[in-house]
């Protein structure tokens, strides 16, 4: 994969969020889950993990920042969502850090335009690193529950999408 590709994916939604929270464009999970897996965090593809129970998620696979209750839910419905805000380090000794924060966006009811932004910026922090290092450093250094975050927010919103258009 180009080592642009999520900085482009990252300014498609920027230019595109009226129109997605709009309902007038469909979010594309797939391109976004195919990025995360070229990430080579999760050792599974990224959707396996939103269909799994949440106690066996924590268990096996979490990094154990993300608010889950334990229980037989699919990761799917959680609203917790821990967001890429930052990354420096240095990088010619392969040394980087990034930082997160929690987001709720189900705080007063769902908010798609917040899930869209949560991706959005996350996206553009991990599109700066790939396009100066390329994937290389996110295995040991990205936490899974980040990019599961990423793949929650564009599941919920496509899935929010859909039902709102059956209407």
């Amino acid at each position: 994969m180009e080592s642009t590709a999520i900085s482009e994916t990252a300014d498609w939604l920027e230019a595109h969020v009226d129109d997605i929270v709009g309902k007038n464009v469909a979010l594309d999970t797939g391109a976004i889950n195919a990025l995360l897996d070229a990430l080579n965090v999760l050792p599974r593809p990224v959707a396996t993990y939103l269909d799994m129970a949440q106690e066996k998620y924590y268990e096996d696979g979490s990094s154990h920042d993300l608010d889950l209750d334990g229980g037989k839910a699919p990761v799917s419905e959680v609203h917790d969502r821990l967001m890429v805000n930052h990354v420096d380090g240095v990088l010619p000794e392969n040394e980087i850090h990034f930082t997160y924060n929690h987001e709720d966006v189900y705080q007063d009811g769902y908010a798609p335009r917040r899930d869209c932004q949560i991706m959005m910026y996350a996206l553009e922090v991990l599109g700066a690193l790939a396009g100066v290092h390329g994937y290389g450093l996110f295995a040991d250094h990205l936490k899974s529950d980040a990019v599961v975050s990423i793949a929650l927010s564009a599941k919920t919103l496509a899935d929010w999408q859909q039902q709102e258009a059956a209407v």
